[in-house]
């Protein structure tokens, strides 16, 4: 009987990423000028992908970004993984966002979730999360709350996931 329900857990949260992913398509994001942007321009198939939600209004936040920004241009960057921050707390006004991505100099897209969308539709519930999605844009794991002290685990985790991508899958 427990290995039936593991199995139906096992399926039910399958057909969830699924739907996830699903939904991922028509779901629009704002970029740092305020313009809509729908996700599936920003997101390259084909690529790895680190997306991190988080809150401008977080200084703690902002210290992550940096954190995961060092380690993604020490160790991901040259293996061809993407990274982009989706900010979480910008229901009504966004333009507070781009002063703040400009004195970080930040290396990589930042996108506005003004409504949540992206956030609902990827089942995001703490913030900051961050996410990995494989080169075919499935959600491979998931790690909510702060990655710093651990940037060195979420690097190996994803270079362990690319590892066994690039073992079943031949680079182009």
């Amino acid at each position: 009987m427990k290995r039936l329900l593991v199995f139906l857990l096992i399926i039910l949260a399958t057909f969830r990423l699924m739907a996830q992913v699903g939904t991922f398509s028509g779901t629009n994001l704002r970029d740092l000028n305020g313009k809509l942007v729908p996700v599936s321009a920003i997101v390259e198939p084909g690529h790895p992908l680190v997306m991190v939600f988080w809150k401008s209004g977080n200084s703690r936040c902002c210290e992550n970004l940096e954190t995961l920004q060092s380690a993604w241009m020490t160790s991901l960057k040259d293996r061809g993984v993407n990274f982009i921050a989706i900010c979480e707390d910008c229901s009504g006004s966004w333009a507070h966002v781009k002063p703040i991505v400009k004195a970080n100099d930040w290396d990589f897209d930042v996108f506005i979730d003004v409504n949540g969308d992206l956030k609902r539709a990827l089942g995001v519930t703490a913030i900051p999360s961050t996410l990995l999605f494989g080169r075919d844009m499935f959600l491979l794991c998931r790690h909510p709350g702060w990655c710093s002290g651990n940037e060195e685990l979420l690097c190996k985790k994803i270079l362990g996931h690319l590892e066994a991508m690039d073992a079943q899958v031949p680079l182009e």
